[in-house]
Parts: C-alpha cells; sequence; structure tokens
C-alpha cells in the first residue's frame, strides 16, 4: 500500500507543478506579447491579466482589454476577455467576449451588444499557433454606430483548413432575422412591404489565402486571399431572393478575375432597392434596368433573372452591361 501512495503523492504533485508551470509561462508569454505589441506603436493595455483555474483548467482573463492598430486604424476594447482552455488540451481554447464591445474602424465607432458572444478555436501546435479551426456564435447582436442600428438575431461565423489543400480555408457566414437601421429601411421601403428583417445572410465559400491564417494575422497583417471559391451566397428578403456563385483568382492587387453567376427573384424590385441605397446612379438606371430586362426574357419567367457577373481587368460586368471598376479584395 505504501509504494501505491507514493505514486499516487508522486503524481498529484507532478500534475501541480505542471500546471504551475504551464500558468506561469501562459501569463508570461501574454505579458510579452502586449509588451512587443506596445514596442510597435500599439495601443495594447489591460488593468489586470490573470491565470486560474487549478488543476484541470488555464483560464485567463483580460480586465478592460484594449488594442488599436495604428497602422491599419482599427481598435478594440471592453470590459473584459477570457479564454478557457482545458490544461491537458491547451490548444483547444473557448473564447468569451462581454455583452457590449466597441469597435473603431476608418470608418468610425461601432458599439456591438449582444446578449451572448463566445468562439472555439481548435489552434495548431507550431510556435505561430497555426488556426485549424474556429466558430463564433453571438446571440441577439446589435451594431449601434451613431443612430443606426443593425441587429440581428443570430450571428455565425464558421471558419476550418480544407482538408488536402494547403493554405485554404472552407468559411461560412450566417445571419437569421438580419434587421436594417430604421431609417435605411424607410429609405429602401419607403412603401413598408417588406418584413422589418432579411429572413436569412448566408455565405459559403473556400478561400485560398497567401499564407496560413496564425498569430501574424495580428502581429503583422492580415492574409490576403489568392482565389475564391463562391459555392453559394444566399439573401432572402420577403419576396425578394438573391444568390450567387461562382469562383475568382485574386491578383497582388486584390483585383479578381472570373464569373459570378447572379440569381434574382423580383429583380426590379431589388434594383429599386439599389437605387435608393445609391448603389446604382440615377443617370445609368434606364440603361441597367432595360438591359436586365433584355436578360430576364431570355433566362426565365420574367420576374426573374440568371445572369453572369464577370471580373477582367479590374473592370466589371453583369451580362453585356460594363459595370465599371470591380471591387478590390483586400483585408485590412
Amino acid at each position: 500500500m505504501k509504494w501505491l501512495l507514493g505514486i499516487t503523492v508522486t503524481a498529484a504533485l507532478a500534475w501541480c507543478a505542471y500546471w504551475y508551470l504551464g500558468a506561469s509561462a501562459l501569463e508570461r508569454n501574454l505579458t510579452a506579447w502586449f509588451e512587443d505589441r506596445r514596442a510597435e506603436g500599439w495601443q495594447a493595455e489591460y488593468s489586470d491579466l490573470s491565470v486560474r483555474g487549478f488543476p484541470n483548467r488555464f483560464d485567463t482573463e483580460l480586465t478592460d482589454p484594449a488594442f488599436a492598430d495604428p497602422e491599419t486604424g482599427l481598435a478594440w476594447q471592453a470590459p473584459f476577455f477570457q479564454l478557457l482552455a482545458l490544461s491537458y488540451q491547451p490548444n483547444k481554447v473557448i473564447a468569451v467576449f462581454p455583452n457590449t464591445q466597441e469597435i473603431l474602424t476608418p470608418f468610425g465607432r461601432t458599439q456591438l451588444d449582444s446578449t451572448q458572444m463566445r468562439g472555439s478555436l481548435h489552434l495548431g501546435a507550431a510556435a505561430g499557433m497555426p488556426l485549424r479551426s474556429a466558430v463564433f456564435v453571438a446571440d441577439a447582436p446589435e451594431f449601434t454606430a451613431g443612430e443606426a442600428r443593425l441587429r440581428a438575431q443570430t450571428l455565425r461565423l464558421a471558419m476550418r483548413e480544407t482538408e488536402g489543400t494547403d493554405l485554404t480555408y472552407d468559411i461560412g457566414l450566417e445571419a437569421l432575422s438580419l434587421a436594417p437601421p430604421v431609417a435605411l429601411k424607410r429609405r429602401l421601403d419607403p412603401g413598408d412591404l417588406l418584413p422589418p428583417a432579411l429572413e436569412t445572410l448566408r455565405l459559403d465559400a473556400v478561400i485560398r489565402f497567401d499564407r496560413e491564417w496564425d498569430l501574424r494575422a495580428l502581429e503583422d497583417r492580415r492574409p490576403q486571399p489568392t482565389a475564391i471559391t463562391l459555392n453559394e451566397a444566399r439573401a432572402a428578403w420577403g419576396p425578394l431572393g438573391l444568390r450567387a456563385a461562382g469562383a475568382l483568382d485574386i491578383d497582388a492587387q486584390g483585383r479578381g478575375t472570373g464569373e459570378i453567376t447572379i440569381k434574382a427573384t423580383n429583380w426590379e424590385e431589388i434594383l429599386r432597392l439599389a437605387e435608393r441605397s445609391g448603389l446604382v446612379p440615377p443617370a445609368v438606371l434606364p440603361l441597367l434596368e432595360t438591359g436586365l430586362r433584355a436578360l430576364a426574357g431570355l433566362s426565365g419567367p420574367e420576374t426573374s433573372i440568371d445572369v453572369p457577373l464577370t471580373f477582367r481587368d479590374g473592370q466589371m460586368r453583369l451580362g453585356f452591361l460594363n459595370l465599371g471598376q470591380g471591387p478590390r479584395f483586400r483585408l485590412r
């Protein structure tokens, strides 16, 4: 019995030492990471950093964290932020966000409120902690910028490495019951004929990047897309429906080359929404409407349209209609 007791005590002491060393190293590495960011000119602050959870967890909490990257103009701050992990599986992490966060971009300041927001991350064992998969879910998120408020029932974002393909990730985004700001809804739908919220907004894509997603995405720059396979993008708002699928190659300047097929239901009302939102200049509206009506006659019922959106040489065309300069697919 004495030898069994000795083994038990030795194992317990070894586990205590493992937890203490692991917690100390985690706290030390996080402190050094913040110091490195400040040395690079960032704002990287917190009022307290603690690691708890003995004996089976490494639960890290930052109080009053604040980050600001002067190069991109992006900033974030919150009353707290938690990273929770089992001590015997530290590369699988739960991220816990507060009910209120503040995000600053070059376009202005936004407050994000939610009843609950969490993320689940699976990280690789390499030094840069490459991302293997991640899922983020926000319940009842509300984005407030000035007087404008954008709300949803649920917001989900998922990302995982594509099996068998380097630097490529499966990415999914879904927003349920997405309600646009009241003033925007009135401008888009002056007759109040549409529901208060879009029933569904969904994205399913496979994206190849120029390098993997790891800590460098925070410390240096974001990986940039080099190819996009859009399996499906879909939006449904009452009787209006919009779907898209296709593929693009992206060059070093962020210009796309390829084709996306657009399928729209009740396209004339969608065009009116685009006009009221300012996306379509009034001067080109008659030409665009005439061309789309001709395309609708070729693709089936006149209320629906099935047309290619082509990207080439920095330009964008919808069927035979030239839409001008295409977007740049770059991450800040």
